[in-house]
This record gives structure tokens, sequence and C-alpha cells, in this order.
């Protein structure tokens, strides 16, 4: 009889020790006091996901691949560098644009009949096919106000599209009036 009455006195004591226990542990606990950072304008992200119906549009954008409002176009022109290797067709085609640059050549030549000299064009071709402002990195005709403007017009036209990206081209182009050339000819010629 004596187990059956100190088994109540130690069950009780125990949840008496255990209810002190816990109450002290939540009054030992120091309170987080979290500081809001000051706020900054200029540190703001914005965080856009697909399983945000708020970003950019309404939620009857989502999953629509025609909304213009969640898209945003590559421009190839911005790029840094372009890395792809163009294919035959458009290497053909940059060849074809070359020779036709002969043309503003020949315009130039009626305003300055001596007109000779060494350009060279650097221009990109973009993943669709259009050509990025071209820049003349040299230009040996510079007195002639008509040739530039001539090429520019001749090679910011559309191109083959090259796969897998933009493509960067260094074009050079020599120009020597044909009589130059003849003279070089016949004179290489008659030494042999």
């Amino acid at each position: 009889m004596k187990q059956l009455l100190n088994t109540p006195v130690l069950a009780t004591t125990a949840v008496i020790v255990f209810a002190i226990g816990c109450a002290g542990a939540e009054k030992q606990k120091p309170q987080a006091t979290t500081r809001e950072p000051a706020s900054d304008p200029s540190s703001h992200v914005t965080v856009h996901s697909a399983s945000d119906p708020n970003r950019n549009g309404s939620s009857e954008d989502l999953g629509h691949a025609g909304t213009n409002k969640l898209l945003v176009p590559v421009n190839d022109c911005d790029l840094n560098d372009c890395t792809v290797e163009p294919s035959p067709q458009l290497v053909d085609s940059v060849r074809t644009r070359a020779a036709e640059a002969r043309s503003c050549y020949e315009e130039a030549l009626k305003s300055a009949p001596t007109l000779a000299g060494r350009i060279v064009v650097s221009f990109r071709v973009t993943h669709e096919g259009a050509a990025c402002p071209i820049k003349f990195i040299q230009n040996e005709l510079s007195t002639s106000s008509t040739l530039e403007p001539c090429i520019r017009t001749l090679l910011e036209r559309s191109y083959p599209k090259p796969k897998g990206g933009c493509v960067d081209f260094n074009l050079p182009l020599k120009f020597v009036p044909e009589y130059i050339e003849a003279d070089a000819g016949t004179a290489g010629g008659a030494k042999s």
C-alpha cells in the first residue's frame, strides 16, 4: 500500500517540476530584436518567377508564349563577343557584298580619279541574319564623302541566319583604280 500512495505524489511532483522548468525556460530566452534595413532605392532587387502571378503582366499572361510583356528580346548587337563559326552560305554572302562594294568605289572615283587605299570594316550578323551597325576600323579613303555611306548601306542588309548565334566579321577592302591594276600587271609581265 505504500507504493500506491507514493506513485501519485511522484507523478504530481514530476508534472510540477516540468511545468516550472518550461516556464523558466521561456523567461530565459532572449528576445531577438531584428532591425529592418534602411530603405535604399539603389539596392532594390526585383525577382521575377514563373510562379509569381504579379510579374510584368496579369495572371492571364501566365503560360502564353505570345505575351510580349513577358518576353525580353535578345539584342546580339549589345553582346561582347560572338563565337559562332559562319556557315559557307554566310561567308559567300559577305564575299558577294565585298565585291559589290567595288561599285561604291567606282562612283567615288568620278569625283576623285586618283582615290586608292584600304578600308577595314567591322560588323556583326545577328542570329536573325540582320547586320548590326558597321564600324570603319581603318579608312585610307576618308577623303571621299560618298564611299563610307555607300558601303554602309550595302553591308547593313540582311544575311543568311547563322546557326547558334551571332557572327563577327572584319572585312578588309582594298580599292585601286583599274588603270593602276592594268599597269602593274603589264609591268610584271614585261619583267619575266
